[in-house]
């Protein structure tokens, strides 16, 4: 598919048992790739500007985790396929992490 209409589709997301064996390893790929596509907003906001490949591990990710088979890939689909920059666009996801020691 031409990356300027890319999007993730049922036939890019990787079996959960074959995933869940290359988890580490795809999660110390993705946060690598990630690094520099971050920019920070102050202490507590920080920009993460999204791609085909971040999305995707989001994705995987989510299934791994939630374990909610083809019916909640539909879901996930339609939640980050609009995160998916097409063309010339950029895409970003804006992240507040703000330290509550009353919550610990």
């Amino acid at each position: 598919m031409p990356k300027d209409k890319r999007e993730i589709s049922k036939e890019d997301i990787m079996p959960l048992d074959i995933y869940t064996k290359k988890r580490k390893e795809i999660r110390k790929n993705i946060v690598e790739f990630k690094k520099d596509r971050r920019v920070a907003l102050g202490p507590y906001a920080t920009f993460y500007f999204e791609s085909y490949e971040t999305m995707l591990a989001q994705v995987q990710e989510m299934l791994y985790i939630e374990k909610g088979g083809d019916e909640q890939l539909k879901d996930e689909l339609a939640a980050y396929n609009p995160l998916v920059p097409n063309g010339k666009e950029l895409t970003s996801t804006l992240m507040f992490e703000i330290d509550n020691p009353v919550s610990k």
